[in-house]
C-alpha cells in the first residue's frame, strides 16, 4: 500500500485502480472506474470534462496565486520589500528557495498532474459510439481533454525542464525517470494539442472562453512553438514558421477580434464576452472558484484594506507609454486611513496594479478572494505572436505583420505617428516585444517571454549577476523536494 501512496504522489491525485481491495469480489453490482467511464453518455462525458477546468483552477491559492507569485521573477511586476522575510524577494532576486518557495512549487506540480491524469483517463478509456454523428460528439468533448494535458505539460517544462511522462496510469511508477524537454514536446505537447486542434469545435462547448475552442488549442500549438524556437531547445526558424502559419489561421480564419476598448476587456459584467478572449479560468467567489485579484493587488496603507503582496516595477511603469492600456492598468494614488497619497509619497513608494479592479466584488480590499478570469489566450496575443514569429521565421517584416502590430497599438490609442512602421526585423521584433510586455501587463506570460528568448539578463541586469540562474546557466525552478525525497531524483542545478 505504501508504494501506492508514492506512486499518487508522483501522479498527484490519481485515482488508481488498483487497491488493498479484491474488485472482483462480490457483489458483481459494483462497477470499475474504467467501466463507469466507458459507459458514459456524452453528457456525463461533459459534466466530468468540466471538472477538470477545477483541476486546473486548484484552489484558492492554486494556478491564478503560483502563477502570478513565479512572475515576479520579470521585470513587470514586483514585490514589497517592506514586508519581513518576503518569499518574493526569492524571485524577485533570480534565486528561488526549495524551501521558502516550496508552497509554489508543492502546488504546481500535482495542479498540473491532476489535469494530466483526469485528462488521460478519458483519452484512454472513453469508448466512443459506433454512430459516426454521436462519436463526433464524444471527440469534440475529448479534445478539452487533449487541450488541457498539451496545455499542463507546457507549463511542467517551461517552470521545470524535464518531468515525467504520463501518457496513461500504468506509465506512472515510483522509480520512473523524468523525460528530456524535447521529449515531453515531442511526444506529448505537440501531439496532444494537434489532437485537439482536430476534435475541438470552432466554437466553445460552453459558447466563450470557460471552455477552449479549437482556435484556443491552435493558440497554445503557436505558443509552443515559439517557445520551441527559443531557450532551452532553439529548433530556430522552422519553428517560428510554424508558430506563424498557426498564428495567421487564426487571424484569417477563426472570425475573432479585438473587444473595441482594453479596458473592457476586465471588467466583470463583460467576462463571456467571446470575441478576443480565448481561454480562461473562469472566477465565482459566491461559488468557491475565487481568483486572488482581491486584497493581493491592494498596497499595504490603501483604505480599507490592502495586502501587497504585487506591486508594478517602477521602471516597467515609467517606460511603459502614456496609453489607453497604461490608465487602467495603474493605480498611482490612492486614500489612506491618513488621507490622499500618490505612489511616491505612500509606505512602500511602488504604483500598484489595478488591472483587476473591477473584479472584487464592488468593493475594494473587500476580500483577498474575488471573481473574474485569469486570462490564458487572447487574440491580442496572437495578433502579437504572428508578428513576431512571422518575422524572425523570413527575417523580413510582412503587411499582415505590420497591421497586426498595428491593430493592438491603435486599440491602445496610439497617434498614427506612434504606430510601428519599420520594416527593419531587428526594430522591429524590438518593438514586438515591447508591446507584448504592455499589452500583457501583469496577465503571467511576461517571465516565460524573457526566458524563451533569454533577455531575463538585459530587463534584469542588476539581478541577473550571481544570480542562481545566472550561475548554473538555466531558468528552471526547483523539482519540489518532496518529490525529489521520493523519487530519487536529482533536482535542477542549484537546488
Amino acid at each position: 500500500m505504501k508504494k501506492l501512496v508514492y506512486i499518487a504522489t508522483i501522479a498527484s491525485s490519481m485515482l488508481l485502480t488498483t487497491s488493498c481491495v479484491d474488485l472482483t469480489q462480490e457483489p458483481q453490482s459494483f462497477i470499475t472506474e474504467e467501466e463507469f467511464i466507458a459507459r458514459m453518455d456524452v453528457t456525463a462525458l461533459q459534466q466530468a470534462t468540466s471538472a477538470l477546468y477545477l483541476d486546473l483552477w486548484g484552489g484558492n491559492y492554486g494556478f491564478n496565486c503560483r502563477l502570478q507569485r513565479i512572475n515576479v521573477c520579470a521585470d513587470d511586476i514586483t514585490y514589497r520589500a517592506a514586508k519581513a522575510n518576503n518569499p518574493l524577494a526569492n524571485y524577485y532576486n533570480l534565486t528561488p528557495s526549495v524551501t521558502g518557495n516550496d508552497a509554489d512549487f508543492s502546488g504546481t506540480w500535482p495542479l498540473f498532474y491532476t489535469v494530466i491524469h483526469n485528462a488521460n483517463k478519458y483519452i484512454n478509456k472513453t469508448v466512443l459510439p459506433t454512430d459516426p454523428s454521436k462519436a463526433k460528439q464524444f471527440e469534440a468533448v475529448l479534445g478539452e481533454s487533449y487541450f488541457l494535458r498539451g496545455l499542463s505539460y507546457f507549463y511542467l517544462t517551461r517552470m521545470y525542464g524535464d518531468v515525467p511522462l504520463i501518457l496513461k496510469a500504468e506509465d506512472a511508477t515510483t522509480t520512473m525517470p523524468r523525460s528530456a524537454v524535447a521529449d515531453i514536446y515531442d511526444q506529448a505537447i505537440i501531439p496532444s494539442l494537434q489532437r485537439a486542434v482536430e476534435l475541438l469545435p470552432a466554437t466553445s462547448r460552453s459558447g466563450f472562453s470557460s471552455t477552449p475552442s479549437k482556435w484556443a488549442a491552435k493558440a497554445c500549438l503557436a505558443d509552443a512553438y515559439m517557445t520551441m524556437a527559443g531557450w532551452p531547445l532553439k529548433r530556430g526558424q522552422e519553428y517560428y514558421s510554424l508558430a506563424a502559419e498557426a498564428a495567421k489561421d487564426i487571424i484569417d480564419n477563426s472570425g475573432l477580434h479585438l473587444t473595441e476598448e482594453y479596458a473592457e476587456l476586465w471588467k466583470e459584467a463583460n467576462k463571456e464576452q467571446a470575441n478576443e478572449v480565448m481561454f480562461a479560468l473562469h472566477h465565482n467567489a459566491k461559488l468557491k472558484t475565487a481568483s486572488n485579484y482581491g486584497k493581493s493587488y491592494y498596497p499595504s496603507d490603501f483604505s480599507p484594506a490592502g495586502w501587497s503582496d504585487y506591486y508594478a516595477n517602477e521602471s516597467f511603469f515609467l517606460n511603459y507609454p502614456d496609453d489607453a492600456r497604461k490608465e487602467w492598468n495603474y493605480m498611482t494614488e490612492w486614500n489612506t486611513k491618513n488621507g490622499h497619497v500618490t505612489y511616491q509619497e505612500s509606505a512602500d513608494k511602488l504604483p500598484a496594479i489595478s488591472k483587476y479592479y473591477d473584479y472584487d466584488n464592488g468593493a475594494a480590499g473587500k476580500s483577498a478572494q474575488s471573481n473574474g478570469i485569469t486570462c490564458i489566450y487572447r487574440y491580442a496575443d496572437v495578433l502579437l505572436m504572428y508578428a513576431e514569429a512571422s518575422t524572425r521565421a523570413t527575417n523580413s517584416v510582412n503587411a499582415q505583420a505590420l497591421d497586426a502590430i498595428q491593430k493592438v497599438q491603435k486599440r491602445a490609442g496610439y497617434a498614427d505617428n506612434q504606430l510601428t512602421t519599420t520594416t527593419d526585423p531587428v526594430a522591429f521584433t524590438t518593438a514586438v516585444f515591447n508591446e507584448r510586455g504592455w499589452e500583457l501587463f501583469a496577465e503571467m506570460k511576461r517571465w516565460f517571454d524573457l526566458v524563451r528568448l533569454e533577455k531575463v539578463n538585459e530587463v534584469r541586469p542588476e539581478t541577473w549577476n550571481g544570480s542562481l540562474f545566472q550561475r548554473n546557466n538555466h531558468y528552471y525552478f526547483p523539482v519540489p523536494y518532496q518529490q525529489i525525497d521520493l523519487a530519487q531524483w536529482t533536482n535542477n542545478p542549484g537546488y
